[in-house]
């Protein structure tokens, strides 16, 4: 039982370090924003950051990790096998992240999900070249050059403020691997 408070307990720290740093992230530069900062305005000590961070970038990617265990999970739940509907809910799923993504586009971040993505994106990029019979030099860098388009896209789809629907941009994904 108190396992399973004190992991109660560190995921809600975690989250308010996470919204914290989101409306820090809003207002001031990364690289300006204080671990004191954080942990004042998520009402958490600077020792409960420490437990789980070394650096401010640990609270994005750690988001991530779990933004992404938590896709891959409901992708498996739901049984999706088909690489359109994969793209839907790949794009369905940053329109909710709003917020995330703007800041690290401003902050010049993108990197941090971009490092997150790739092994995601490259597995359903080689789905589009599994069956070209490509050598493996060329899959290779058709599958990175896929998956820098991929990236690509959706921040500038985050950029025009999600002008297109989910639909449409996975459509145009598809297309473009033709």
């Amino acid at each position: 039982m108190a396992n399973k408070l004190n992991s109660y307990r560190n995921a809600i720290t975690k989250e308010s370090i996470f919204i914290a740093l989101m409306l820090l992230m809003k207002k001031k530069e990364f690289h300006k924003i204080s671990i004191t900062e954080v942990t004042t305005k998520a009402g958490v000590s600077r020792m409960a950051f420490y437990r789980n961070y070394e650096v401010l970038e640990d609270v994005i990617t750690d988001y991530l990790d779990a933004f992404f265990a938590k896709y891959e999970e409901t992708i498996a739940d739901i049984g999706l096998n088909n690489t359109y509907d994969i793209v839907l809910m790949f794009f369905s799923s940053f329109k909710t992240e709003k917020t995330l993504m703007m800041n690290l586009i401003e902050s010049n971040l993108s990197y941090l999900l971009l490092d997150k993505s790739n092994s995601f994106l490259e597995e359903i990029c080689k789905e589009f070249v599994c069956d070209k019979f490509y050598s493996p030099e060329k899959e290779k860098y058709t599958i990175k050059f896929l998956c820098g388009g991929f990236f690509n896209m959706l921040v500038e789809w985050v950029l025009s403020d999600f002008k297109e629907d989910e639909a449409y941009m996975a459509e145009l994904f598809c297309e473009y691997c033709k």
